[in-house]
């Protein structure tokens, strides 16, 4: 039976020690047992939701405190061995340590702050004869879901979406449509590579619920795999003037942006407005702010076709797992590529260079916030905030 509680441990003199989060699991093992090699499944995620699905596969407790974990990933965790390996695997790189409490629970902690970690033994601080799992001991007990947690979460959450999330300019956030669903088309690499890519692109798409043509379609999902992209492109927007369909880029700057970027992948969104009724609206800039033609109230943001140029030069050593999240990230969603994420466990930190362990496809994060985009109403001016609280419910259910 699976408890979901969080302890706050009161010394003696009444200050709480520590405020820690539980996933606890009836079948712990008793003191002094030497736990058999198990199997484990754990791929690279967001860590307070890693050790929760430790302690579900290893029948383990897991105590640790919301905020020392926060902001951090796991390391991918496969393969049967004991227990405690698996935990050691489980924080590489993190920075956290472990230790087994007398009762047997394992505590995770920082060993920078120890007072954020560290637990007294029961016979230091408690009464003589007290248990941290008896029921006379001074302690309280609340749910998992309280709301420290909660708001940590959200805060998280919601600078991840402000972060990634285009100006609304008083329209939805871009996505595909049924009415012009998604085709992709992958070019510049091998018939078994580039089936590749579009079997996992596809599939990602499928499973967030985003529209998928199905064959034979107009492409519309363009990637160009590429070791000279500034050619490619020159020789496509002289061929093709048409390529570029955006009215809201005054003077030219954001597509001479694109042109001359020198990023691994190089994003262009074509996109469309619509009513609430699915009819067409036009934008102008004025005066440097976009303003809405006729008297349609409310718009809709429709991607109509998305140009994703990947540099092979720049992606040495990124799988094609990597890559096919990313490329599914970035063109299923309007996404802002010119931000600060911060230490947000996402794709979108592959190309980052910053040294960690990189996620090896969409992180839970992600996955939530595609999922969200497209069942999120799209005319609710709140739309962010529903995606935030959508994702946030996921990682704190």
């Amino acid at each position: 039976m699976i408890v979901h509680k969080m302890r706050i441990l009161r010394e003696s003199r009444g200050g709480i020690a520590l405020l820690a989060l539980a996933a606890l699991l009836s079948a712990a093992y008793s003191r002094g047992e030497e736990p058999n090699a198990q199997q484990f499944q754990i791929p690279v995620q967001a860590l307070s939701s890693a050790l929760n699905e430790f302690a579900q596969q290893s029948h383990q407790q897991i105590l640790f405190a919301p905020d020392v974990v926060a902001q951090r990933l796991s390391a991918s965790v496969r393969g049967a061995m004991q227990p405690l390996a698996a935990l050691k695997l489980l924080l590489n790189e993190t920075g956290l340590t472990f230790r087994t409490t007398p009762n047997g629970a394992i505590l995770i902690g920082n060993p920078n702050e120890p007072h954020s970690a560290a637990v007294p033994a029961p016979s230091s601080r408690a009464p003589r004869g007290s248990d941290l799992n008896a029921p006379d001991a001074d302690i309280t007990t609340i749910t998992v879901e309280g709301a420290r947690q909660r708001e940590s979460v959200l805060r998280q959450v919601n600078h991840y979406v402000t972060a990634i999330t285009p100006p609304s300019y008083q329209v939805s956030l871009g996505r595909w449509e049924k009415r012009a669903p998604l085709c992709p088309l992958i070019a510049g690499l091998s018939h078994d590579d580039g089936a590749d890519i579009l079997a996992r692109v596809s599939q990602i798409t499928l499973s967030i619920g985003a529209p998928l043509a199905p064959p034979p379609c107009k492409p519309n999902f363009h990637v160009i795999v590429t070791s000279e992209p500034d050619e490619l492109l020159r020789a496509w927007s002289k061929r093709d003037p048409w390529m570029f369909d955006d009215d809201a880029d005054e003077g030219g700057a954001k597509i001479h942006r694109f042109l001359n970027a020198s990023t691994p992948v190089r994003v262009w969104y074509n996109v469309s407005f619509s009513d609430l009724e699915g009819l067409p609206l036009h934008w102008q800039f004025r005066s440097g702010v976009l303003a809405r033609q006729g008297d349609h109230a409310g718009g809709l943001r429709d991607l109509s076709s998305v140009i994703l140029i990947v540099d092979a030069r720049l992606t040495q050593g990124v799988s094609f797992g990597q890559l096919a999240a990313y490329l599914a990230m970035v063109g299923l969603a309007q996404i802002r590529l010119d931000t600060k994420l911060a230490d947000a466990p996402t794709i979108l930190q592959v190309f980052s260079g910053s040294g960690k362990a990189q996620l090896q496809g969409l992180s839970t994060w992600d996955q939530a916030y595609l999922k969200a985009l497209y069942h999120t109403d799209r005319s609710d001016k709140t739309q962010r905030l529903a995606i935030a609280r959508s994702i946030a419910h996921e990682i704190v259910p």
